[in-house]
């Protein structure tokens, strides 16, 4: 019988993991249908950034200026036509991102590169991805930050109590 409880308790906890999984998945769908988009659609190659996993993972438990997550991803060979980016780029992002998703920056140059920002509130914190394309190579970023300790940090910044702004 001790076996049968033990099998059950392991059971139940992957269906909850499982569970959580899927759930922590669907909520960063909209960075992944950027990042795939770029891949699939214009052949973009993922370049990897030495070392950022130590970044991201020092800005989790150091939150400097608020920021408490972010996620760089650069693709460089990207194959596209600048007549065309802007509308294929503007479906993608219709079809991503929820209503809950505020477009706040979109720019177009002469040259074809393109930048697009959104933001999203949740709860006490701001969501931001940033799309910056150009003819050598493209980033996407998501940030997670709260707005009341960015703005501490604007008026007085520090980290670790040692002044950044040089005075």
């Amino acid at each position: 019988m001790p076996s049968r409880k033990i099998l059950t308790t392991v059971i139940v906890t992957i269906m909850i993991f499982t569970c959580l999984a899927n759930a922590s998945y669907a909520q960063g769908n909209e960075y992944d249908a950027v990042c795939n988009h770029l891949k699939s659609k214009y052949g973009a190659k993922k370049i990897k950034i030495p070392f950022m996993w130590l970044a991201r993972a020092a800005v989790g438990i150091v939150r400097p200026a608020g920021v408490k997550s972010f996620k760089v991803t650069t693709f460089r060979n990207l194959n596209y036509s600048p007549d065309t980016l802007h509308n294929e780029m503007t479906a993608v992002m219709s079809d991503a991102f929820s209503e809950q998703w505020t477009p706040i920056l979109r720019i177009r140059s002469r040259e074809g590169d393109q930048v697009y920002m959104t933001i999203r509130e949740t709860g006490n914190n701001v969501k931001i991805l940033l799309v910056s394309i150009n003819r050598e190579e493209a980033q996407v970023i998501r940030a997670r930050f709260n707005p009341e300790r960015l703005a501490e940090f604007i008026e007085n910044p520090e980290i670790f109590g040692i002044s950044i702004d040089g005075g």
